[in-house]
């Protein structure tokens, strides 16, 4: 509902209003508006009575003040915070600092097994403020799969009567804050990321995970399991560049879980690491991780990276484990072609398995070994004619796509442990499709995934399971 406003209030956002419209014209014409006003005020009656001179020019020269005044006003900007009001009363000023990005994309599958399916997969508001020359606050707030489920007792539920369904939500998702913190900004060989939240820098996707950096509906498999995108963590750490082609970025976190809580363990051999990522404030153990990350584009066409990252987390009976991972990757872009290549391994060798969680429990299927790794080639042409480049389609890009991934969770395993061979832990994946940008911040994506280990388990779970699905995605 709008306020009442009251009169005086109303006259005097009026008058303002109209102050400003004519502001600067009347700023450049004063002493001629002095002029002007004093001799039409000479010749006016005022309830048929003579005017008064003297005061009539008094009136006129306190309004011309108050012109000055304000003129001056605008030159210096908006005044502070706690001396602007609106209909509501005090605001914060909206200052020129500060921006709003956006990314989102939805998907429609039609999978092998079970119901096709809708999924309001992310939508993620990107809030950054430039506090001065050297200030800069980034942040990332994500809203996962449309939202939470109110349900007692659902993923994300927090509040509410046991047992009571009669509010349950559309919704099985999640918000969360993803990013968060200052950049420090001394020179361009060496800046301060503040405390704060921030995505662990290795591999390509984890970094830059908007759904126009990759073609697919999904992001590659590797950044699932191997690579446990968005893979965010509390941290500070310090970037820059050491020449115009090679940047680097260092990071101090607080590490993967294993011991997730209740005897569950984080990581597995369906999941890989994605149940590692830490809870954040409810880790029941927190142990400091070291990460960091090359890039290299000095070469016409390249852009390439490697990257590194080392945690020690606690599993059964608080043994700890050593998780140390090596990745590298590239994106070539072939000059003066359409043609692009891209390929990306990662590898984790895991020291003292045997203290981890998944390894001692009852189950011998889900067990992990000494290594877990993954790769994948995929080759895309940019096929868009130059002759089609004029209206609607000037800035459009239609871009078919092939990519052969392999991710191997189980490997080198404990003895007596058992190795699944139903293409939910060691499995290849071949994906082929189509991209097309109607416009380099907007995308339609269609593609079709086939597991090369599929089986009746696979294909009941959304990870392995054989798809064609359809997307759109978009980065703002």
């Amino acid at each position: 509902m709008r306020p009442v406003l009251n009169k005086k209030l109303s006259l005097r956002l009026v008058l303002n209003k109209a102050t400003c419209l004519k502001l600067k014209m009347q700023s450049m014409h004063l002493p001629r508006l002095l002029n002007i006003g004093f001799a039409t005020l000479i010749g006016l009656p005022v309830m048929g009575q003579p005017l008064d001179q003297s005061a009539a020019i008094l009136e006129l020269q306190k309004q011309i003040k108050s012109l000055q005044q304000q003129v001056e006003q605008l030159k210096e900007g908006p005044p502070p915070a706690d001396q602007m009001e609106d209909l509501l009363g005090k605001v914060p000023f909206k200052a020129k600092g500060l921006t709003m990005g956006f990314y989102g994309e939805s998907k429609y599958r039609f999978p092998e097994a079970g119901a096709n399916a809708f999924d309001a997969h992310r939508y993620v508001f990107l809030p950054g403020y430039q506090i001065n020359d050297w200030l800069v606050f980034n942040s990332e707030l994500e809203f996962e799969h449309g939202g939470i489920d109110e349900t007692p007792g659902a993923p994300g539920f927090t509040s509410g009567t046991a047992g009571n369904t009669a509010a349950r939500s559309i919704f099985d998702g999640a918000v969360e804050v993803e990013q968060f913190y200052v950049d420090i900004l001394v020179n361009p060989h060496f800046n301060i990321r503040s405390l704060g939240l921030d995505v662990v820098p290795v591999g390509r996707i984890s970094k830059y995970h908007e759904p126009t950096v990759f073609y697919s509906t999904e992001r590659p498999e590797l950044y699932r399991e191997i690579i446990p995108t968005t893979w965010t963590e509390p941290s500070m750490g310090a970037f820059g560049k050491i020449t115009d082609s090679l940047d680097y970025q260092l990071m101090v976190s607080t590490g993967l879980e294993d011991n997730v809580g209740n005897g569950t363990q984080g990581v597995t051999a369906e999941n890989g690491m994605r149940s590692a990522r830490p809870r954040l404030r409810r880790a029941s153990e927190n142990t400091l991780a070291y990460s960091g990350r090359l890039r290299f584009n000095g070469v016409r066409g390249l852009d390439a990276s490697t990257s590194f990252y080392v945690a020690t987390p606690k599993g059964f009976n608080n043994r700890e484990s050593t998780l140390a991972l090596w990745d590298i990757e590239a994106l070539y872009r072939v000059p003066n072609t359409g043609l692009e290549f891209r390929g990306d391994f990662a590898y984790w060798h895991i020291e003292r398995p045997g203290n981890l969680w998944a390894n001692n429990n009852t189950s011998l299927t889900d067990n992990v070994g000494r290594r877990m790794y993954g790769w994948y080639v995929e080759a895309a042409y940019h096929f868009w004619p130059k002759s089609w480049m004029e209206g609607k389609g000037e800035h459009m890009d239609l871009v078919p796509f092939v990519r052969y991934s392999d991710i191997v969770t189980q490997s080198q395993l404990p003895a007596g442990s058992v190795k699944l061979e139903d293409g939910t832990a060691n499995k290849d994946f071949l994906t082929a499709g189509v991209a097309w940008f109607l416009n380099p911040n907007f995308l339609v994506k269609a593609d079709w995934r086939k597991n090369l280990q599929s089986s009746a388990r696979s294909a009941t779970k959304e990870a392995s399971q054989d798809y064609f699905q359809l997307g759109v995605g978009m980065f703002f």
